[in-house]
């Protein structure tokens, strides 16, 4: 059963009217937000019944407009409030037998009892009945019969379900059966099912500690700082299977950490949460039917969660890629790149990562082709790494070595047929490597093969940006 109401609005014919005619509902509270619409089509427009079902029990506004082609009011042709009226019906609930000793809770000799549904013992999968709400009539099914109600027999307390003998010496004997009767109360709530799904949205722009008024909305993140920390609240203040979405925002890189209240867990993953601009997750709390797992899962994920790390390659430039960094020697941050440092270059081989001083060394400068450590003995460039410089070099598949390995120039060995030009004059003494025959001397020249001025042996090739996700 939940909280809705169904709108039906009735208009007379609008014969004369060729432009659609749209019905509308919003709030009171927002009346720029459309909860709801209809566009009829109907040439003609004839009466009708504009019906909207399911919508949740609010104070309303209905306006019908005559639309033109683009959607845009040209006449209003009704306007008005809509306020629910009260719900009839009565809720009811059969008749329950406790028993003193037996029900979790219900403890022999005590003088008292919550009846609040809470686990008891603690831990236990055992739950007390939960009367709260609920006007009761009590009897003993083996003593007294129907108890009698404040300063005789006992006291009743519906809002926190608590129960109390009030007759001096009065006690619960055990295995004494109770009946409990309920009285009907006044339906607050209607019984159609929810068209219009609302949620309430949260903003946050600073680092802060969440509670639990947070789950079962939205959590809009946009760091005024490069790094923020978001922690969740004690998982146990929190209902098993109530989300909290959570979506992060800005038009320059940041990031969101996500932090667990104490002991709590996060299985996703490694179980570490860093969020970047335009990504977004669902979490909630998983409590098993066996009370032996509780802990926060992830769900609805959207963003570079699960590729961090990987690299490609786009035509596109650095201003134009999400949450991806051009191989480029970029000095990182290890709060800004929070992420791709704790998830993926902290998790490397010690043989793929340099030291941040000795980075930009190795013959050729060969070690900016890895990551450095963010370890430099300079308090200047504290907190910071390096990301490797790819540029101008070609990339192989690794079959024997580790990614970030350099190899110069090769060509491979071959015969070579090179023609020379044969005509050469006998005992001249002329340099071509070649014997005369007639006693002139032998001499070496150097043979240049290949492009003039060209600095490198290449393939055929065409130029690519290569990046790596953060």
């Amino acid at each position: 059963m939940s909280t809705t109401t169904v709108l039906n609005a009735y208009s007379k014919g609008y014969p004369s009217i060729t432009n659609r005619i749209k019905a509308s509902v919003y709030t009171q509270s927002n009346p720029t937000a459309i909860v709801a619409s209809i566009i009829d089509v109907t040439a003609g427009h004839p009466a009708r019944t504009w019906s909207f079902p399911g919508l949740p029990r609010q104070n309303y506004g209905f306006s019908l407009d005559e639309i033109n082609a683009g959607g845009f009011v040209v006449n209003n042709l009704a306007l008005f409030a809509v306020v629910p009226g009260p719900v009839d019906g009565l809720l009811t609930r059969n008749d329950e037998q406790i028993k003193c000793g037996l029900t979790p809770g219900f403890v022999p000799g005590a003088t008292s009892f919550v009846f609040d549904g809470t686990e008891f013992p603690a831990a236990s999968g055992f739950f007390k009945p939960n009367y709260i709400g609920w006007e009761i009539v009590p009897s003993e099914l083996t003593g007294r019969g129907i108890l009698v109600r404040d300063l005789l027999d006992y006291t009743w307390d519906k809002v926190t379900g608590t129960f109390q003998l009030t007759q001096a010496g009065d006690i619960f004997p055990a295995s004494m059966f109770y009946n409990i009767h309920f009285n009907p109360v006044q339906n607050p709530i209607g019984g159609s099912y929810p068209t219009v799904k609302d949620f309430l949205i949260n903003f946050i722009d600073s680092s802060t500690t969440l509670d639990d008024t947070y789950f079962g909305s939205k959590l809009i993140c946009e760091p005024a700082t490069e790094y923020i920390e978001v922690t969740l609240p004690d998982i146990t203040t929190i209902p098993s299977g109530r989300p909290m979405m959570v979506e992060v925002g800005g038009s320059s890189l940041s990031c969101v950490k996500i932090i667990p209240y104490g002991s709590n867990t996060i299985n996703f993953l490694s179980g570490n949460i860093y969020a970047l601009p335009s990504e977004s997750f669902w979490i909630y709390r998983y409590l098993s039917s066996d009370l032996t797992v509780d802990e926060w899962r992830i769900s609805e994920s959207s963003g570079n969660f699960r590729v961090v790390g990987n690299s490609l390659s786009s035509d596109q430039v650095q201003s134009g890629i999400v949450n991806a960094q051009l191989l480029n020697g970029l000095q990182g941050d290890i709060l800004l790149h929070a992420r791709i440092y704790n998830e993926f270059v902290l998790n490397l081989p010690v043989s793929q990562v340099v030291d941040y001083d000795s980075w930009a060394t190795g013959t050729g400068g060969i070690n900016k082709l890895f990551f450095s450590l963010a370890n430099s003995a300079n308090p200047s460039f504290l907190g910071k790494f390096r990301f490797p410089d790819r540029r101008n070099f070609f990339e192989r598949n690794n079959s024997s070595g580790k990614a970030g390995d350099y190899f110069t120039d090769k060509i491979k060995q071959a015969t070579y047929n090179v023609l020379f030009n044969t005509r050469y004059n006998y005992g001249s003494g002329m340099p071509f490597g070649l014997t005369d025959g007639v006693g002139g001397a032998t001499a070496t020249i150097p043979l240049i093969i290949g492009d003039a001025g060209a600095l490198e042996t290449q393939p055929k090739n065409y130029l690519t940006n290569k990046y790596i996700l953060l």
